[in-house]
Parts: structure tokens; sequence; C-alpha cells
């Protein structure tokens, strides 16, 4: 049952404010960004002057963010680093659109220019050069492609030596071919996608770029619906005849372009659900496009006013010539009355569990994998923080393995307030990392699935997810353990671990790093602790690795919440080599660009290449929205 939408008090800033810029990274109105070079409305407010931001955010802000007790709720001090757009937008636009209706627009831009201490810019600043030959065929087969989130189906992010020409040896020698800024945003969240010698990158401001890997100019822009997060995928349709580039934006629509011209073939709108979101990153399986869908209610639930909770995690498959729906699949049955909270609110349950990670398939079982969050009310399901197999041709769920039972949890219970949406709160431990799917050299086929909790599973794909082996790689917590995603070469799984613990198995010891597992038995054959390189001063900076690793024939290559980007030996993970992306940058598109944290993309490799996301600001970290673009000096 979908719960009612109401008018909604501006009273709880906070943790909401915290977890929008987790989800929805300041979501732009598409009427902004019409065509490169558009320009935004005029805003309607005079300058603000720093007393009259003060006096708004001391009424409706500084409760939740003068001294969070969760480190979930970003302080004073982390909003400070964002820009004036970015919280005007979240405030007008964004996830705080609800909130932010209780303001005037005089006002969104007095909390924005105060908290930021720079003036809200009016005007577009993106400029594009156009290349000066249009795409005409692309190689799907070409050996530096790397193609979609994981480069492969089975969740690997692995280039071999045939696909990357970086190795330990040389890698000392990339230098910076050029830099890219996302607009009007303190993240950059949208991993690329290389085919052919063409970067396919979304945006938080919803274009999809298709620009030349060695130059930067671009072949085409196409305008979604809202911010697209997750890497594209480029697929070619035998039924069309056309090479096709298949994303979903974060309003859970799915979207397929023609990848030569840009062209949008089809688009359909996944779950109805107001709060579905799309976060994981579309994979196709031959004439099949498969969704996973994410939610923000985890944070909408932090307002006092709402019924929570209405959502319950799915995914869904399309035709990928078409655009039919084939089948959609809810891992729970629809939420129903389960009580009344302490506000007299409606609670519905089961609800939650988001899906927010890329599927990963199996060909040989006719499957794919998800791992999914917790539930967001009481009684939870058993279907979240779980592992579970979908057959591909009906979407039925084969098997669930649960990791961790009864877990239940939203934003309305950060900072340890007493609040009528807290549902007894557990401890989060989504699996947010995509499912590995591996053969290893005895022949025996295991998945591997690694939760925010810091435990590593093996799971037996053909004895409904048998657990095989668990290992503990850090204390984890609801900010610690494995994140975005791990890689693996061989029998040899590498897991970063953020343990930036808010939570987790307190009486253990924190070990943010890498950790290299044997796959066959679940040994950790070494770990590398994430190298500190936190300045005194600088503001929200954090030793811990939180994204995805990527590796070579002979390398690991993962960036930390230090903003430093890291590459590790395989065999001993000892440090080989390091570049700090905590700069100022010039970029092809005129965005003035910085790096921050390196937080939810991996590094890219495509030939002589290396692309590195570098920019995070959601619990605090720093903010940053650089793309860069590495090349090995010639």
């Amino acid at each position: 049952m979908r719960s009612s939408r109401s008018s909604l008090p501006f009273v709880v800033f906070g943790s909401v404010f915290a977890a929008s810029l987790l989800i929805s990274s300041l979501l732009i109105s598409p009427a902004v960004l019409a065509q490169p070079g558009g320009s935004p409305p005029a805003a309607t407010a005079a300058t603000a002057t720093t007393e009259e931001g003060e006096a708004v955010y001391n009424q409706y802000c500084a409760t939740c963010h003068a001294a969070p007790s969760d480190l979930r709720t970003p302080p004073r001090t982390a909003l400070g680093s964002f820009t004036p757009n970015s919280i005007y937008y979240a405030l007008t636009q964004g996830l705080m659109a609800p909130q932010g209706s209780a303001l005037s627009d005089e006002q969104k831009l007095q909390v924005a220019q105060f908290l930021t201490g720079r003036p809200y810019v009016a005007t577009r600043l993106e400029r594009l050069t156009q290349c000066a030959a249009p795409l005409t065929t692309l190689n799907l087969a070409a050996a530096s492609n790397w193609n979609g989130w994981a480069n492969g189906p089975r969740s690997a992010r692995h280039q071999p030596a045939t696909g990357t020409n970086i190795n330990a040896a040389n890698i000392g020698s990339l230098e910076l071919a050029w830099a890219f800024g996302m607009e009007e945003a303190s993240s950059a969240r949208a991993q690329s996608t290389i085919v052919d010698g063409v970067m396919f990158m979304g945006s938080s401001s919803g274009n999809v770029y298709a620009l030349d890997l060695a130059t930067g100019c671009s072949h085409w822009t196409f305008l979604a619906t809202t911010e697209v997060r997750g890497a594209v995928s480029v697929v070619h349709s035998d039924a069309l005849d056309k090479t096709l580039v298949v994303a979903a934006d974060n309003s859970n629509r799915v979207f397929v372009l023609d990848a030569l011209t840009g062209e949008k073939l089809w688009h359909a709108d996944v779950d109805p659900n107001p709060y579905a979101r799309s976060t994981g990153s579309v994979v196709v399986y031959g004439d099949k496009v498969f969704v996973p869908t994410s939610s923000i209610e985890v944070a909408v639930a932090g307002t006092l006013t709402h019924a929570c909770c209405s959502f319950r995690g799915n995914v869904a498959a399309y035709n990928l010539n078409t655009g039919e729906k084939l089948w959609h699949t809810y891992i729970m049955e629809e939420a129903k009355p389960a009580g009344t909270n302490s506000a007299g609110n409606t609670i519905f349950a089961p609800s939650g569990a988001p899906i927010w990670d890329a599927p990963t398939l199996d060909a040989k079982r006719n499957r794919l994998y998800v791992g999914t969050g917790q539930n967001y009310t009481r009684p939870a399901s058993a279907t979240s923080d779980s592992v579970i197999a979908f057959n591909m041709d009906t979407g039925n769920m084969d098997w669930v393995l649960q990791t961790t039972s009864n877990d239940a949890f939203t934003m309305a219970c950060s900072g340890g307030r007493e609040h009528p949406n807290c549902p007894d709160a557990g401890p989060d431990l989504d699996i947010g990392a995509p499912i590995l799917n591996v053969t290893l050299s005895t022949g025996k086929d295991i998945l591997v699935a690694g939760t925010k909790g810091g435990v590593v599973f093996g799971l037996d794909p053909d004895d409904n997810g048998k657990v095989l082996w668990q290992t503990r790689v850090g204390r984890g917590g609801a900010l610690g353990g494995v994140h975005w995603g791990m890689s693996f070469v061989g029998d040899i799984a590498f897991v970063p671990v953020s343990d930036r613990s808010a939570g987790g198995v307190e009486e253990l010891p924190r070990q943010p790093g890498l950790h290299a597992i044997d796959m066959k038995t679940g040994e950790r054959l070494w770990y590398a602790e994430v190298p500190k390189r936190c300045a005194a001063d600088v503001r929200n900076c954090m030793e811990a690795y939180s994204a995805p690793a990527s590796t070579t024939a002979d390398l690991v290559v993962t960036g930390a919440l230090n903003g430093h980007l890291f590459a590790h030996d395989q065999r001993s993970g000892a440090l080989v080599w390091e570049f700090n992306t905590l700069q100022d940058y010039a970029t092809i598109n005129n965005v003035p660009a910085k790096g921050g944290a390196i937080d939810s993309t991996g590094p890219v490799l495509s030939g002589d290449y290396m692309i590195v996301n570098s920019g995070y600001a959601t619990f605090g970290q720093l903010p940053g929205n650089s793309v860069l673009v590495f090349r090995l000096a010639r």
C-alpha cells in the first residue's frame, strides 16, 4: 500500500539532507540544461546577506548539523564545502524539495549562500567542443573496451593485458590528458564506459555524453529526465541493426539511445512508487535489459509526517528492441498497515530492501544475482540484506540467502534522536557491492558477496546459495565494511574495505584497506592498510577504501576517501603508485573542477588510458566534481 504524500513542514533538516546528498546528488531541473551552453532560470531573490542566511540556518538546520552525533549527518563544516547552486537545487528540485517547499525562493538562496560563503551563479558554464567527424561505427569487440559497470557479466572489474597497456612497470608514467567538470555538482558519481575509443558517461545534470577518449571532443549529448549515475551499457541489436546505449536515470526511467547519434529509441518508467530511484547500473544479456531499483524513502522517512513506508526492492526486465516489459519482480509482498507510530501515522510493512548494485549475470544457470539493503519498517522481510538469484526468463526468485536478518533502518534513526519513523534501528548492513560470479581453477563455480558488516561470503550457486565459507575483513557498520565493489583475477578476490564505521562490531579493530582473499577457501592472503594521506589542515578527510577496485594483470587500483588514487601489487599488496586528486583542474568543458573523496565509482582502464572520478560529498566526505582522464606518456 502506498502512503499518501502530504504537505511536509520544514522541521527536520539534518538526516534527510544527508541522505539527499547520497541518493539524489542534488538533482538539477531538466529545464536548466536543455542544451549545452544553455542558461538556468535566474534566481528570483536578491543577493542574500550573511545575517539573513544565518537566521534561516539557525531556525531550520542547526539542530541537526551543528553537532551531529551520527556520521551520516554532515556537520556544518562539511556543508560549507558544497556549491551554493547544489544546495539551492537540492531544496528546489532534489530530495529536499518537500522540505524546501516551506521556504521562499529567497530563503533557499540565503541559506545556500550563507553555508558556502559564495554567491549563487545563474548562468550555465559548460561549453563542449564538437568533434569534427560524426560517429559511423563502433567496434564492440575491441580488446580495449570497458563496457558497463564491471566490464563483463561476472562483475570482475578486470581488464586483462590485451585490453590495457598499463602495468606495474609503467604506471608511473601516467599523466593527466584532460579533465571534465560535473556542473552544479559536489560529487562525480557516473562511471564511464569506453567502447572503441568513445567515452560514454552520465552526469548529475542528467546529460549523457559521448566523448572522444583521446581529445574530449563531443560526438553528441542526450538529456535524460534527471541524474544518470550508473554506467551505461553499449550493445548491438540485430533486430534493429543498430548499436545502442542502454541506461537508467535517477527517476527510475530506463532508456535506449542510438549509440552513433544519441537519438532516443524508447524509454520506460520502471517502478511507479514515487520514491523509486535507479542507483545500480543496468545490464543487458541478449535481448533483455535488466533494471535494479533502489529508493530515496530511506531519507524521506526522516520527515515527521511521512507514513513509512511503501517502497519495496524490485528488478524488471525489458525487451531491448521494443521496450516491452517482460517481467517485474518485487522481492516482498506489498506493504500493508502494521500499526501506528508515536505521531499517530500508520506504519506500513514490510518495506525497503533497495537494490543499489548492478546485477551479475550467470548464463550457465540462466540467472542474475543482486544484493539487497535493509528493511525500512518492521516486521522485516526475509529478503533484506540478502543475495537473491532471479531466473532471467521469468523473474522468479530461484533462491534467497540472507546474511543479516531482522535489519530495519531509516534516516529517521540518524543522530541518536527519538523519531516516530525509527523502527528500533538495526545495524544497516546492506549488500551494495555486485556479487562476484567465479569459476575457480578447480572447476568449481562460486559466488562471492561482501557486506557492509565487514564479512565476505563464498556461496554455492548450485545449492541455493549455501555458505561455503565466510571471512571477516573489518569491523563493519553502516559506513564500514564492503561498500561499492570488489574485483577478482583467477582465484583471488580483491576486497576494498571502508570501516569508516558508524556502529559495527565495536570490539573488533578497524581494517580499512585492501584485502586479498583466496576464493577456494576464504583464507585472507594479505592485507594492505589504506595509506594515510590526510593533511592536518584538510577538513573532512578520511582514510578508507570505500570505492570499488579494478584490476589489471598485475595491479589492483582503487581510490580512497582521502582523495588519493592508489595502485597495489597483486601478489603482495605493496603500494606501487599513487596520485593525489585533491587539486583544481582546468577542464575541456569549461566547468571549474576540483578533486575530492573517491567513492562509489572505480577506475576504468582502456588501452593507454585510465579514467577516475574524484569527488563524493555524501556523509561528510570531501566534495569534488572531476572526471580525470590519465594516459601513458608518449
